[in-house]
């Protein structure tokens, strides 16, 4: 054979190989069916575009160095909430069969107890958030941590910047931990280097670096979590980054963004605490060890009647936290369901989920923005509608921003609120936050909410869905065939 045919021989027999071997490799996986059967079709098909992008996206590989680190740090942190129980003052008020079946899930997944006295407050707006972190860091006495996916500095977050500069000068220690992706421009920028000279600390969490063997790591894990602690007393906690919505994507054509954020007090700020430390100590690697110490030693007064639980998820932890927790959530909805998220992806699972609960009788409805700033995302989503149309689910379309709360309520009695979307990069693959309160007050507040969104939503008519133009259901699709993807 001519050296050019063997060497053409070569080439589609190691093409061969390298899908073979990743086909293989997918199916001993045993991932959900329609996660592996998206990845044999792209490796199969495409295969120089389908394997690089499995080399680089296909596992949720976090680094032998980040590996090391957490095996270093867990066994502290166990024993720290191993001795949290035995000293656990602030037991929740009773909870019913249905809180506590729940509380007891997202414990043992999680390590984390519901704990009582609380109080819990959601802010009225983004204004009143970015003003009230201001007016916390300014009276801080001695720590503050934020923990953001987006740091944006422009509008009301230079005030915050303002605060954190004030308070570093006058001895607080200031931590700032921003997703190396999604504040990529933030710790490139002047405001950046003047938090720093200031005396603030800023890290950037899981660095995306080419450079860094992606073959071995994936790339593309982010900290997608939202978190202000000041004092180990008050926290900031829910779906909003550290951005001003009126000056925040002005061009992106979705409008402004609409979250939800609380206000938290109570002997919970001691495990929002713990987390941000926890997370500071894997991206800084700064052991924090004093800290767990004055945590263990302080006493956290209550500071009101809630029962309330964190729920940290992400590929570090038990794989698959918030999915099972989510899919437990809708099953226990016996009268109404009401879901809000920006980006609804669902798996099978899900889905099964949501018209089990319709077909029982609960009341579902699902809260979407109408607009979108990720095409494909919106169009995959859309493509489950008609199966839940027709089985009763409502599907209302915001139309007042981009709607970016992430929040469910089960039967006007359980909210749980955060940073999980409704799509497989939140179930596995963002590091994310989730806040459940039991809490029947709580629970109306959020519904509350809820139904403010609504007066802002155009509901999807089933008929008027399954009549629409052939091409808007062939995007929708060959989105779809993604979906376990995004």
């Amino acid at each position: 054979m001519h050296p050019a045919g063997w060497f053409a021989f070569s080439i589609i027999l190691l093409e061969v190989l390298i899908q073979a071997g990743l086909a293989l490799r997918v199916i001993l996986r045993r991932l959900p069916t329609g996660i592996a059967t998206s990845w044999l079709v792209l490796i199969l098909v495409f295969p120089v575009a389908g394997a690089i992008a499995y080399l680089f996206v296909g596992e949720s590989r976090v680094g032998r160095r980040r590996l090391a680190r957490e095996r270093s740090i867990h066994p502290a942190y166990h024993q720290y909430l191993r001795r949290l129980r035995a000293r656990m003052r602030h037991i929740p008020r009773e909870l019913s069969t249905m809180d506590a079946r729940l509380a007891r899930e997202v414990e043992a997944a999680t390590g984390l107890p519901a704990l009582g006295g609380n109080s819990l407050e959601f802010l009225p707006g983004a204004t009143e958030v970015l003003r009230s972190i201001v007016q916390a860091i300014d009276a801080a006495d001695h720590a503050v941590f934020l923990e953001f996916f987006i740091w944006h500095t422009a509008g009301l977050v230079h005030e915050v910047e303002a605060a954190l500069r004030r308070a570093a000068e006058r001895g607080v220690a200031c931590r700032v931990l921003v997703d190396a992706v999604g504040s990529r421009s933030f710790l490139k920028s002047e405001s950046c280097g003047r938090l720093r000279e200031a005396g603030v600390r800023v890290e950037p969490a899981l660095p995306a670096t080419l450079g860094r063997t992606p073959i071995l790591r994936r790339v593309d894990h982010r900290n997608h979590r939202k978190l202000a602690v000041i004092d180990e007393a008050t926290a900031f906690v829910g779906s909003m980054n550290m951005a001003d919505p009126a000056h925040f994507k002005p061009s992106a054509g979705v409008g402004q963004w609409i979250d939800l954020m609380a206000l938290v007090r109570g002997p919970i700020v001691e495990l929002y605490t713990l987390l941000a430390a926890t997370d500071w100590e894997m991206e800084a690697g700064e052991g924090l060890a004093e800290l767990r110490e004055t945590l263990e030693a302080r006493s956290f007064e209550p500071s009101g009647e809630m029962s309330v639980q964190i729920a940290p998820s992400g590929p570090g932890l038990e794989l698959g936290t918030m999915h099972a927790i989510v899919l437990s959530a809708i099953y226990a909805a016996e009268k109404t369901l009401t879901i809000t998220t920006p980006y609804f992806v669902p798996d099978q699972p899900v889905v099964t989920a949501l018209q089990s609960a319709a077909r029982r009788g609960v009341r579902v409805t699902i809260i979407v923005p109408a607009r979108s700033d990720t095409h494909l995302t919106h169009h995959a989503g859309r493509a489950f509608f008609q199966d839940l149309l027709d089985t009763g689910v409502h599907i209302a379309e915001f139309r007042g921003g981009l709607l970016h709360t992430k929040s469910i309520v089960v039967d006007e009695e359980i909210a749980l609120f955060g940073t999980v979307n409704l799509d497989p990069r939140s179930f596995w693959l963002n590091f994310e936050l989730t806040t459940i309160a039991y809490e029947d007050d709580i629970a109306r507040a959020l519904h509350a909410r809820q139904k403010e969104y609504l007066k802002h939503c155009t509901f999807v008519d089933a008929e008027a869905w399954r009549r629409r133009p052939i091409y808007r259901k062939l995007a929708c699709d060959v989105a779809q065939l993604f979906a376990p993807l995004l």
